[in-house]
């Protein structure tokens, strides 16, 4: 029997990845006791866990402790140090700021190759607008997923600088004009102090992507700018359990299980996968650009449910997946509505390609029975209204983190690629619908497994 455990395996907090979706909130002011109140019971929450140290300074480097898990607060500042431009009553340009605004957030995160690199995702909590301009526009950050890099390894009582990469996303509106919403490469740097139970992180990005154009009436455009800098602080706790799965091998519980699932004949499973997923269109829409550029165009979805039924194979290391998907992207300006809905219900097949340390990667094929619809609205009114219904076929791939390979879940990263959806318009146009879908937080449970766990702790 192959084992494969790794540290990075408890999710306790996953619900609370849907306390904000990106892009689904209102920019207003704030309650910070709201906010301040939320992360307290996040913290009282968090003490119920069990807290360790880093388990590879204690325990050693091994399989066990390659990587342990954090959960953490976050706060980003974002100066005003972006701009757009409106026209004032005497009809001049006139040149607004951008920013000034805090983002707290939540995030969890793995510590992998023993302290010496972090994976990361975020998930975001009401901003916190320290004020701004009555003509400005509404500029929103939300949450990021990404990585970074410790030079030395992160040490307890050491300091730790990083540098890394995340993919971000911000939204901005601006008068009665379009919400842009955009996802945008951002560089990390900073510096990660290590207490006993905890990180202390201080860093900043630059978001080298800031030049964009923005229709402030529905024929005039401007070059505006977003804020290209944000620093940020965060704390984050460790907490780790897979060490018992060390305990489990030495004392030989991990060989009962397999052989009580092989006895079982439950070491082949049925899979149930529930988590959040969002996409990003990876081409623009001629469609859009030709008739309304002032909408400007359909670019990142809001979370979305990711579920999944399917049936793994443990010999083959293989799953056949039947997955479901169904968003809506809007788009509004000016007395004008553009609404996007795509259901999607796929067959995946797909191979886990090798482990380390728990970490195993996979790829496959997909193809999905695909239904796209489009309306269009003006001042209230139904302009629009199409639809249409075929196959396409997408490649995925992505990573499992699963404790053992005879355990009962995992937790399943999902990166789903579809370069042939698009939606015929009138005069020879298409709305493209060409994606890539990212999902990293979609918990599997095996319920074989788990009867089959059941019915021996009844006989006991």
């Amino acid at each position: 029997m192959r084992k494969t455990v790794t540290c990075l395996q408890h999710y306790p907090c996953i619900a609370l990845s849907m306390i904000s979706f990106p892009f689904t909130r209102k920019q207003k002011r704030c309650n910070p006791f709201l906010v301040l109140g939320t992360c307290c019971l996040l913290a009282a929450y968090l003490h119920t866990l069990p807290l360790h140290a880093q388990v590879y300074r204690t325990a050693g480097k091994h399989r066990y402790s390659f990587a342990q898990t954090t959960f953490g607060y976050e706060m980003e500042y974002t100066p005003a140090t972006g701009y757009s431009y409106y026209r004032n009553a005497q009809q001049q340009l006139e040149k607004i700021p951008i920013g000034n605004a805090l983002s707290p957030t939540v995030s969890i995160t793995g510590l992998h190759f023993w302290g010496r690199a972090e994976f990361f995702t975020s998930f975001s909590l009401p901003d916190i607008n320290l004020g701004r301009n009555k003509n400005a526009g509404r500029y929103q950050r939300f949450g990021a997923t990404g990585f970074k890099v410790f030079v030395p390894a992160v040490q307890i009582n050491k300091p730790s600088p990083f540098v890394g990469m995340s993919l971000a996303s911000f939204a901005y509106k601006q008068s009665d004009g379009t919400t842009m919403k955009r996802a945008d490469g951002s560089l990390l740097f900073g510096l990660t102090y290590s207490f006993r139970k905890g990180l202390l992180e201080i860093g900043g990005s630059y978001h080298y992507a800031n030049k964009q154009r923005y229709f402030i009436s529905p024929n005039e455009v401007v070059q505006m700018r977003i804020p290209a800098l944000s620093v940020s602080a965060d704390f984050k706790y460790f907490f780790d359990l897979s060490i018992s799965s060390w305990q489990r091998e030495k004392n030989g519980e991990l060989k009962q299980e397999f052989d009580l699932l092989r006895k079982k004949h439950a070491l082949n499973s049925l899979s149930i996968g529930l988590g959040p997923s969002y996409s990003f269109f990876t081409r623009r829409s001629d469609y859009n650009r030709k008739t309304k550029p002032f909408l400007d165009d359909h670019r990142v979805t809001t979370l979305y449910p990711d579920l999944g039924i399917g049936y793994y194979h443990y010999k083959l290391d293989a799953t056949a997946n039947l997955s479901w998907r169904a968003f809506r992207s809007r788009l509004s300006a000016y007395g004008s509505i553009q609404e996007l809905r795509r259901h999607s219900f796929a067959l995946e097949l797909y191979k886990f390609l090798g482990d380390y340390h728990g970490f195993v990667p996979f790829a496959g094929g997909v193809l999905s029975l695909e239904q796209s619809r489009v309306r269009e609205f003006e001042q209230g009114r139904l302009v629009l209204n199409r639809s249409h219904q075929y196959l396409s076929p997408g490649i995925i791939a992505g990573w499992d983190i699963r404790p053992t390979r005879t355990d009962w879940w995992g937790v399943r990263t999902n990166i789903r690629w579809f370069p042939f959806l698009k939606l015929d318009m009138p005069g020879e146009s298409t709305i493209n619908m060409q994606q890539v879908e990212l999902n990293f937080l979609q918990m599997i449970l095996y319920p074989n497994r788990i009867i089959a766990r059941s019915q021996k702790k009844k006989k006991g």
